[in-house]
């Protein structure tokens, strides 16, 4: 298998760089943000103890549901593509009419979610015995009513990243969730503090002003997320201002395409509400925070990398999409695709093969019991075999959004949440968490090829030169460091936590190391193109693939 003919066949270096130049800062912003993430959830997880744990993540889990979904569907779906032809057009009233309807429109959602606390906790307990569900729902709904404001906050911010990605810069609202984290791990160390010690549900509960700290000072973390990006946007000369035109064109665009993408936020939450209901029941104690860290973990190298590629790509293919380039539309979404592939294959490897050390350096500390990391370990095992079909999926909507085509994703969303709910329940009788794991991965893999598949027929392919081949030497490549990982002695450095940190280290290293060097020996064109960007940036002194244009 000879790499020549895809290297000469490939994107071109001088038609590519500047989205790897920007893929690179939201990386770099991303990566910032991801760890500062990981450093708040751990702080979670060794500071309250497990009852605690489980009601705040619960609570948390509606506004975390609209950010990610806000971002990864509404953003992706209909606010960059319609934000990215007004902008480009010079259309001033356009933008800010969208901004204006997008914020008031959060407004009535953050009202109509304060009001429906109690149900909404109700959906996520349902599968607890009546007891268990009261002793949840007694702290998780105050708290709820606390963070329900987040959604206006989130919403906010995917309108600010969408104006700011528009106008193709993309480092301000990867860099923004920093200041979230920071001010969440400070509101944990204060509740801590005024606790005298760890924060319990009794102690919660008997002191409101914990109470109040610990919800309040959550949903700050997010209001300052929002209000960071307001310097940003006006820099970048981002036209704001007063424009309720409900009839603009461009706000009518986004009505048009928003049928389809509610439609998909809402099953979305179906497949959710099934998934974190299962989990919270699938073990005495801890089973639903268990999903969350897992899948937190999970998160992070997709958020590091995918994300980054998707939000810089999207503008890219919108663009094409605008001027009926199906070829280089083509191009663009097989390079995306290749560079989702090469990274987060390994990535999956990692997970699968070093989730109980993972877990037992990262969290075992403090509340966090042996059985915690246990529960958690064997979720993320799971969860990371289900990296590549997951990212590929967000990744595929990412094609029919910039065609602006949300009907599609709807149904394709559709079927993978029947997928995942008809397999959910047997699974999670059998395996327990693992299962309900299991479930989720095995419905995005379907609708991943699912995906690929119907949009390669509505523009006759999804990839350009070459993309296929690469992919084949990323599978090889991923083959030949899931053996090596599995055959490389555990425990050389000794037992206990460095034990484990020791198999991190030559494990990974080892098996890593087989990666790349398969790739390279491959003649893998992707990874020589990346060393090749990163000797470029070296060359002028920019540091490695970063800058991006300002």
């Amino acid at each position: 298998m000879s790499g020549a003919d895809d290297t000469a066949a490939g994107p071109s270096p001088a038609t590519t760089a500047g989205l790897l130049r920007s893929s690179a800062v939201v990386s770099a912003g991303t990566a910032l943000s991801r760890v500062t993430g990981l450093i708040r959830t751990v702080v979670i997880a060794v500071a309250l103890t497990t009852a605690l744990a489980d009601a705040y993540n619960l609570a948390n889990t509606a506004p975390n549901v609209v950010y990610d979904l806000i971002l990864g569907g509404v953003l992706a779906a209909t606010l960059v593509p319609v934000l990215v032809t007004a902008t480009d057009r010079g259309d001033v009233a356009g933008q800010r009419a969208v901004g204006t309807v997008v914020a008031l429109a959060l407004v009535v959602l953050t009202v109509v979610a304060i009001a429906a606390a109690p149900a909404i906790v109700r959906l996520y307990t349902f599968t607890l015995d009546p007891a268990e569900r009261a002793a949840q729902e007694e702290v998780a709904v105050p708290l709820l009513r606390l963070f329900l404001p987040q959604v206006l906050f989130y919403g906010l911010t995917a309108l600010f990243s969408a104006l700011l990605n528009a106008h193709r810069r993309f480092a301000p609202a990867a860099f923004a969730p920093v200041v979230n984290n920071v001010v969440v791990v400070l509101v944990l160390v204060a509740v801590s503090r005024m606790a005298g010690g760890t924060p319990t549900t009794e102690s919660v509960l008997a002191d409101p002003v914990q109470l109040w700290l610990l919800g309040a000072g959550t949903t700050l973390g997010i209001v300052a997320m929002a209000l960071v990006l307001v310097p940003a946007m006006r820099r970048s000369g981002v036209p704001l201002g007063w424009n309720p035109d409900w009839r603009n064109p461009a706000v009518a665009r986004i009505a048009r395409l928003s049928g389809w993408t509610v439609a998909y936020v809402v099953v979305n939450q179906v497949g959710l509400v099934v998934l974190l209901a299962l989990s919270n029941s699938s073990a005495p104690e801890g089973g639903l925070s268990a999903y969350s860290y897992a899948y937190l973990f999970f998160q992070l190298p997709y958020g590091l990398f995918a994300v980054a590629v998707m939000t810089a790509f999207l503008p890219e293919l919108s663009a094409a999409a605008d001027d009926g380039d199906l070829r280089r539309f083509r191009e663009r979404f097989g390079v995306g695709l290749r560079l989702v592939l090469v990274v987060l294959a390994p990535c999956a490897v990692a997970y699968l093969t070093l989730a109980g050390p993972l877990v037992d350096v990262v969290f075992e500390r403090g509340n966090f019991t042996v059985a915690n990391g246990d529960l958690t370990a064997e979720a993320l095992a799971v969860f990371g075999a289900s990296l590549p079909g997951f990212a590929v999926f967000m990744y595929a909507l990412r094609g029919f959004y910039a065609r602006k085509d949300t009907r599609t994703p709807f149904l394709l969303t559709m079927a993978k949440i029947a997928v995942m709910v008809a397999a959910a329940w047997p699974l999670a009788a059998t395996f327990g968490l693992a299962g309900v794991v299991a479930a989720f991965g095995a419905a995005f893999a379907i609708a991943a090829v699912a995906a690929l598949v119907v949009l390669s027929r509505r523009v006759g392919g999804v990839a350009g030169p070459g993309t296929w081949g690469a992919v084949a030497r990323t599978a090889l490549a991923t083959t030949v460091m899931t053996v090596v990982a599995v055959v490389v002695p555990r425990g050389l450095v000794g037992t206990g936590l460095w034990g484990s940190a020791g198999d991190l280290v030559v494990v990974g290293t080892v098996a890593g190391a087989a990666y790349l060097a398969t790739l390279a020996a491959l003649g893998s064109p992707d990874l020589a193109w990346v060393v090749d960007q990163l000797r470029r940036r070296l060359r002028r002194g920019d540091g490695a693939l970063g800058g991006g244009r300002r």
